[in-house]
């Protein structure tokens, strides 16, 4: 393991470290030098995570706070990135808009998408971008699988925050969770497998599909304006 790690063959994942630590007596040197790592930006990771996009077969996506990324139209984006003081907010729409042509692709990527019911209720943009936004969902959810959780659904794995896993035609799972900032791309084995367990179980607590479509149009429909 460790030649294979020295040869760039591999990378020192958390237990490995924990196990070197151990053998070697370090003091749980290397396990907090990983664990540092993950909490801080690469600034790699946008440009990884752009081409894994653009390959995709497929994408799962927990989104707690926002419509997904993939789904939002460029009004509703706008007024998210106003918000957020961000100072390029107008490039980073366009990069938005540029990300969900994957959407278009031939034969186009398999998206499931569930939503906590407070990201759909969020006012973004006032009546007419909320509006816009909720007719946009509803016309998607005819090629994609949109699912609400609802409040009721009680406390599970999906409150600590918004994470997406695309699927590359390799059969590999890459998840990206989505934070302040440029968020985190996942490498590590271990944590790869549990984003994958984490949305199985949102899924457990999602209306099916037919009940999550009446919950759109419900909202929609309540809209002032």
């Amino acid at each position: 393991m460790i030649s294979k790690i020295e040869a760039g063959e591999s990378k020192l994942q958390e237990k490995d470290a924990d196990k070197i630590d151990r053998a070697w007596e370090l003091g749980d040197h290397l396990g907090r030098i990983i664990r540092l790592a993950k909490s801080r930006h690469d600034s790699d990771w946008g440009e990884k995570i752009n081409a894994i996009a653009e390959v995709a077969t497929q994408a799962r996506i927990w989104s707690l706070g926002w419509v997904p990324a993939l789904f939002q139209t460029s009004e509703y984006a706008r007024a998210a990135f106003l918000a957020a003081k961000r100072a390029d907010a107008e490039e980073a729409v366009q990069a938005r808009i540029r990300r969900q042509e994957m959407l278009q692709r031939t034969p186009p990527p398999l998206v499931r998408a569930i939503i906590d019911r407070s990201a759909l209720e969020l006012p973004v943009g006032g009546p007419e971008v909320h509006r816009a936004q909720l007719e946009r969902l509803i016309a998607m959810a005819a090629d994609f699988t949109i699912r609400v959780v609802e409040l009721r659904a009680g406390p599970h794995d999906g409150r600590d925050g918004s994470f997406l896993i695309y699927t590359t035609p390799d059969g590999l799972d890459h998840p990206y969770t989505s934070t302040v900032g440029p968020g985190r791309l996942i490498e590590d084995p271990g944590e790869i497998a549990g984003y994958r367990t984490s949305f199985d179980r949102i899924s457990d607590k999602a209306l099916n599909e037919v009940d999550s479509l009446a919950v759109l149009h419900k909202i929609r429909e309540g809209i002032d304006g």
